[in-house]
């Protein structure tokens, strides 16, 4: 749940930023990098370790109290 929740939340500001600020987004930072390639970039970065640390979560395995096993 939380990794959805993370990365819709972002991808719904970016979204947001592109329709309201669009000159913002546009403007140069360094050479021919502007600041929405920045904020696609960390957007990426931030999908890529969600992505990550859901997995090492998932190869864990469900929890004993998961199944409604009792913890002794």
């Amino acid at each position: 749940m939380s990794f959805a929740l993370v990365n819709g939340s972002a991808l719904v500001v970016h979204v947001l930023l592109a329709c309201s600020t669009a000159e913002l987004l546009a403007t140069r930072v360094w050479r021919e990098t502007s600041i929405g390639e920045l904020t696609l970039l960390l957007q990426g970065s931030l999908l890529v370790w969600t992505a990550a640390r859901y997995d090492r979560r998932a190869d864990r395995g469900p929890a004993p109290h998961a199944y409604g096993e009792e913890s002794r």
